[in-house]
């Protein structure tokens, strides 16, 4: 086939002409604002991969400072004979509520039973007795 009498060259060739009379360049604002972005774009890849590289680097080199991990004891071990159970017949420790006044009151002092020997307590004789 002949190109030269190919039909749709010349409305080709008209198109062209018309689409170079009519184009113009970008203003240089529309370029600078261009340019701007990308500069945007590869500054933000650049500080995500920053960001990546140091993290990536501090947790290796956390794992690697932490060393070998040694295994984990159980809170409490098991034994043989177990503890020694609590008595049920203990006292109650004395109770530090506030009353409705909002002072706090001590505790009762504490009484040793009758006949008991205290530790602190010293046989004192009355005056005009005889102690034999």
């Amino acid at each position: 086939m002949n190109e030269s009498h190919d039909p749709l060259k010349p409305l080709f060739e008209k198109a062209a002409a018309a689409a170079r009379a009519q184009a113009r360049y970008a203003p240089a604002t529309e370029i600078s604002a261009r340019g701007r972005r990308l500069h945007r774009r590869r500054l933000a890849v650049l500080a995500a991969g920053a960001c990546l590289i140091v993290g990536g680097g501090g947790a290796a080199l956390a794992s690697l400072l932490a060393g070998p991990s040694q295994p984990v004891v159980p809170a409490v071990s098991p034994s043989t004979g177990g503890p020694a159970p609590m008595s049920t017949s203990t006292t109650r420790p004395p109770s530090t509520e506030m009353p409705s006044g909002g002072t706090r009151t001590s505790p009762p002092p504490s009484v040793p039973p009758p006949g008991t020997p205290t530790s602190s307590s010293t046989t004192t004789n009355p005056p005009g007795s005889t102690a034999g």
